[in-house]
């Protein structure tokens, strides 16, 4: 059977909780940080190119701190790191207690793109197997935004860029 989406082994900072239905009604996926509040009034530039230029790189780190401020009040910054397959359809990860299918659960992660960028997504668990000392579990994702959809693509390829560089040896 061939896969819809690529999926790619990474290990990640993730937290998953159980939620019911009726809390899921009202949540959707969402980025935690990402869009400073700020970035959309338009400054002027004055007419010193290195003041604009050092303003930009002020405004830059601004946004760096108060999105890494917003994660780690979060609890970002604390997540267990947990290996896991992932790709923009779903997720499939270990755990020491079991999901039942067709339940639905909250998933913090953070993925590390261009600076680490907290998550919060929804899923709805499709299988639950136990294994050894833990269970397998898959979920399929759920009240996933496009713009959301579109990070998690981005990272997948950018890990597939990476592994394909490491077996080439660049």
């Amino acid at each position: 059977m061939e896969r819809e989406a690529v999926r790619i082994d990474v290990i990640l900072p993730i937290e998953v909780y159980p939620i019911s239905a009726k809390e899921l009604e009202h949540r959707k996926s969402r980025i935690v940080g990402d869009v400073p509040i700020f970035s959309y009034i338009p400054l002027k530039d004055t007419f010193d190119e290195a003041l604009n230029n050092w303003l930009k790189l002020i405004n830059a780190k601004l946004d760096y701190l108060i999105n890494l401020l917003t994660r780690e009040k979060e609890g970002f910054n604390v997540m267990p790191l947990k290996k896991v397959n992932i790709s923009e359809k779903g997720l499939r990860f270990s755990s020491e207690t079991p999901l039942e299918p067709n339940t639905f659960v909250e998933i913090k992660l953070v993925l590390d793109l261009y600076e680490p960028l907290g998550l919060y997504l929804y899923g709805k668990i499709l299988r639950c197997e136990k294994k050894e000392e833990h269970y397998e579990i898959a979920l399929e994702w759920i009240n996933l935004t496009p713009d959301i959809k579109e990070k998690l693509s981005f990272y997948i390829l950018q890990k597939e860029r990476e592994l394909i560089r490491e077996r080439k040896g660049f």
